[in-house]
């Protein structure tokens, strides 16, 4: 049943739907609604790779060890597939976040993202459009601060990625 959920979230178009929900609802509390929206069209894709990682280590020898110890199914899924899916999960996570400030300033300058008085890069970026042939550091700031935040939790996930496998491979 999950899956089939997956699979119908990640059929929607998420940035048309995003910017369809987030102008349909009241800007109450935009920060909160940004985050849950964001959340409900991006935990499949993660979600996905994590299930079949949990698919093939249940196929592992270890896991059917321990089975055949008689270790309860709670037992092999808290000791020995959670702490195999734990580097992955840091992983995938740190590497979804700059895709989803991506996001964010996307809907932001669009203008169904915070709304003033809260700072979005994608609000300042919106807003020094027609600022642009005056001054066009109104715009290069906003959007070079936004590429380097990008830049730089990508090239983290890149090396949490390269210690976890290191790790995994000493192990």
């Amino acid at each position: 049943m999950i899956s089939r959920l997956m699979d119908f979230l990640m059929a929607f178009p998420a940035l048309i739907f995003m910017i369809a929900i987030l102008s349909s609802l009241p800007a109450g509390n935009r920060p909160v609604l940004l985050v849950v929206v964001i959340s409900a069209f991006g935990w499949p894709y993660l979600a996905r790779v994590i299930r079949g990682q949990t698919m093939t280590l249940a196929n592992r020898e270890f896991v059917e060890a321990a089975r055949a110890s008689g270790a309860k199914d709670s037992a092999v899924v808290f000791r020995e597939i959670l702490p195999n899916l734990r580097g992955s999960i840091i992983v995938m996570t740190t590497l979804a976040i700059p895709g989803y400030i991506g996001t964010e300033a996307g809907l932001s300058f669009l203008g169904v993202g915070v709304s003033p008085p809260t700072a979005s890069w994608g609000q300042m970026i919106s807003s020094s459009v027609s600022w642009y042939s005056v001054d066009p550091m109104f715009f290069a700031i906003p959007g070079t601060f936004l590429f380097l935040t990008v830049l730089s939790l990508t090239v983290l996930g890149d090396k949490i990625r390269s210690v976890v496998d290191q790790g995994e491979a000493a192990a």
